[in-house]
C-alpha cells in the first residue's frame, strides 16, 4: 500500500510564485510632482491640437438607445482647422445613412436614406440634467471627445488622472497610460453622477494618436458606440497667420 506524501514546501513555493507571475500588478497611481503635472497636461494638450485634420476610416456598431440592429458600418471621421467635426457613416452596400456635421456648439444631422435633417445644439446643460434626446447624447459624447479640455482649471489628480471642468458642472475626468495616452475619459454632473465614459484600447504604436478600439457608453440612455479604427491620416492644416 502506497502512502500519498503531501508536496514539499519547495514545490508549493515554486506554484505559488509562477500564479503569481501571470497576475498584472496593479499600477500604483500617486501624486504628481509639479513637473510630472505640467509634462502631463502639456503631453494631453499636445495631442488636443494634432487632432486637426484627422482623418480616420473605421467601423462603428450602435446598440441601445433607439439604434438599429447592433450591425458595423464603415465610417469615416475628420476633423478640420477649428476643430470642426464631420462623421459619415456608410450602409453594408456603401450607402450614406448617416451624416453629422458639428461646428462648435451646433450640429447638423442628416438622414439621407430617410430624407430627413435636424439641427441641434451641444447643450452641457441638458446632458448634465438627462433631459436631451438619447439620440442626443451620443452625438454630445462624440462632440467632447474632440472638444480641447486641458486649460488652467485642470486639476491634475495623480499621475494618471486629470480632472477638467468644461461648464455647466459638467467635469472630464482623464486616464492616461504609462505614455501619457488617454485610455478613459469618465464625464460627470455636478452632483458626481457618470454621464457617459469613453474608453481607448490597442494602440497600434507607442506614439499612436488614434486607439485601434473606442467605446462610448451613455449610463443614462443605454445606448453604446464601439469603434474599430482602420485607417489613419492627417490632412494638411493651414498654419495661422
Amino acid at each position: 500500500m502506497s502512502v500519498r506524501r503531501p508536496p514539499s514546501r519547495g514545490l508549493a513555493l515554486f506554484a505559488l510564485a509562477l500564479a503569481c507571475a501571470c497576475v498584472r500588478p496593479a499600477v500604483l497611481e500617486r501624486p504628481a510632482t509639479p513637473a510630472e503635472a505640467r509634462a502631463l497636461l502639456a503631453s494631453l494638450a499636445a495631442r488636443e491640437r494634432a487632432t486637426r485634420g484627422l482623418r480616420v476610416s473605421m467601423s462603428v456598431r450602435v446598440s441601445g438607445a433607439g439604434a438599429p440592429a447592433p450591425l458595423s458600418s464603415p465610417a469615416y471621421l475628420a476633423v478640420d482647422a477649428a476643430g470642426g467635426i464631420r462623421l459619415q457613416v456608410l450602409s453594408p452596400f456603401g450607402m450614406t445613412v448617416l451624416e453629422l456635421a458639428i461646428t462648435g456648439r451646433d450640429y447638423v444631422l442628416t438622414l439621407p436614406m430617410r430624407n430627413e435633417t435636424k439641427r441641434g445644439v451641444i447643450d452641457l446643460a441638458a446632458l448634465a440634467s438627462g433631459s436631451d434626446d438619447p439620440g442626443d447624447r451620443m452625438i454630445v459624447a462624440l462632440a467632447l471627445l474632440f472638444t480641447p479640455k486641458i486649460g488652467a482649471d485642470c486639476k491634475v489628480e495623480s499621475t494618471r488622472t486629470v480632472r477638467c471642468p468644461l461648464g455647466s458642472g459638467v467635469d472630464a475626468h482623464l486616464t492616461v497610460d504609462a505614455e501619457r495616452r488617454p485610455i478613459r475619459e469618465r464625464y460627470t454632473g455636478a452632483d458626481g453622477r457618470g454621464l457617459f465614459t469613453a474608453e481607448y484600447a490597442d494602440y497600434a504604436a507607442r506614439d499612436a494618436l488614434v486607439s485601434g478600439r473606442l467605446e462610448v457608453s451613455d449610463a443614462a440612455s443605454g445606448g453604446r458606440m464601439v469603434a474599430k479604427v482602420r485607417r489613419v491620416r492627417m490632412a494638411a492644416v493651414p498654419s495661422p497667420e
